[in-house]
């Protein structure tokens, strides 16, 4: 899948977020604070390596990544 795009409004992104966390995927800002980088996280999501939703809200941009490759690449010392 590597980055797929979506754009909504902010009426559907709790809806889409809560899916998105019952799909596996953590947003970039939970994962910062749990220790992994994200731009590392973002090159290998446009390499391929790693699932990642890329998520447009209005002007604002959200990143999400599959929690379990994330912690992969994160013991692999990629991430």
């Amino acid at each position: 899948m590597a980055i797929r795009n979506v754009v909504m409004d902010r009426r559907d992104s709790a809806d889409y977020r809560n899916h998105l966390k019952r799909g596996g995927f953590l947003s970039a800002s939970y994962l910062s604070i749990s220790g992994f980088d994200a731009n590392r996280l973002k090159k290998l999501a446009q390499q391929g390596k790693l699932d990642a939703v890329r998520c447009a809200i209005g002007k604002s941009i959200r990143w999400y990544y599959s929690e379990k490759q994330a912690e992969l690449a994160h013991l692999r010392g990629l991430a």
